[in-house]
């Protein structure tokens, strides 16, 4: 039998490339880490690692054994933490992935009433953007996913351990530096007058499923920036325009630090969901879904000009 142990010493020597360095991140003597790995090797009767005196390296079997070996881990886990839920009545631990889309400042008062509930769950909030939330949801990274977008990849709705609820509308703006020149534009603008400007564009964070398509990466210059603070910081220092949730560019164009434009003929993510694996629907992920409440909650909450919900986003 293979020992989960040794499973994680090989990981380690796999990604540090040596015996030694990955002794010091397991405070582990390195004779310890390579005897492991040599008798692992016995027991499979194959060689996992080439060694030279510069490096340590994976063979073709070595890939083979830790790709489908770390996913055994993964299962491992999940028994154990769903082995404690059984015993214990709640999750040990849950996992929720935000997208960058939606108030980020209403995770806040989430946290603050998930911690008087759960006060020993351990939480951990990711961001996640675009088809990112539905990808991490699907492969495991989280339980719960805010701001999964309207597109869902096609194997999510055949699978019935998903179910997500409507966020309800979400709205866009094209916006840009009152310098820019497309500012003094009159009528609505058409995705072919953007094709002479910088357009600006969020990264989408799906690490396994095909990310999700960006009108505005159409346009033969286009920057791509990690999110929206990043977005609307450029747009208003007149590099280039960009598309913002209205929610969030109503606090410029109050302001006038960006303008808005009417621009016809292009396809909007207008809505969003929240969406969870109702496999591991224990109390935990029970609680957050009902104080998440309805799609009209949810609008309000997360998808409505708030200045009390978005201070992280107004850039001085």
């Amino acid at each position: 039998m293979i020992q989960t142990e040794s499973i994680q010493v090989a990981q380690a020597v796999a990604h540090y490339g040596s015996f030694t360095v990955a002794a010091q991140h397991l405070h582990k003597v390195p004779s310890a880490i390579s005897y492991t790995v040599r008798k692992l090797e016995e027991q499979l009767g194959v060689q996992l690692f080439v060694r030279d005196s510069k490096r340590v390296a994976l063979t073709p079997a070595g890939e083979h054994f830790l790709k489908h070996a770390g996913r055994l881990l993964d299962k491992v886990r999940q028994l154990e933490d769903s082995t404690r839920q059984v015993a214990q009545g709640y999750e040990r631990e849950l996992r929720i992935a935000i997208d960058n889309v939606v108030n980020q400042g209403v995770m806040y008062d989430l946290i603050r009433a998930f911690n008087q509930a759960f006060p020993t769950t351990r939480l951990v909030v990711n961001g996640e953007i675009y088809i990112g939330c539905w990808d991490a949801l699907f492969h495991q990274r989280c339980q719960l996913a805010i701001g999964a977008p309207q597109t869902v990849p096609e194997i999510i709705p055949g699978q019935s351990r998903f179910d997500f609820r409507s966020m309800g509308l979400l709205e866009w703006e094209l916006v840009m530096s009152p310098d820019h020149p497309l500012a003094q534009a009159d009528a609505p603008l058409t995705a072919e007058q953007l094709r002479d400007f910088l357009t600006i564009t969020i990264e989408d964070s799906a690490r396994y499923f095909r990310p999700g398509e960006n009108w505005l990466d159409d346009n033969p210059s286009v920057l791509v920036v990690p999110n929206f603070r990043n977005a609307i910081e450029c747009a208003m220092q007149g590099i280039g325009v960009t598309t913002l949730p209205r929610h969030f560019a109503r606090y410029y164009l109050d302001r006038r630090l960006l303008v808005g434009r009417a621009i016809h003929g292009v396809p909007w993510n207008t809505t969003c969901h929240v969406a969870w694996n109702d496999e591991v629907r224990g109390p935990a992920l029970e609680w957050c879904l009902d104080w998440l409440g309805d799609s009209e909650r949810l609008n309000h909450c997360w998808l409505t000009h708030d200045p009390d919900t978005q201070p992280e986003l107004h850039i001085p």
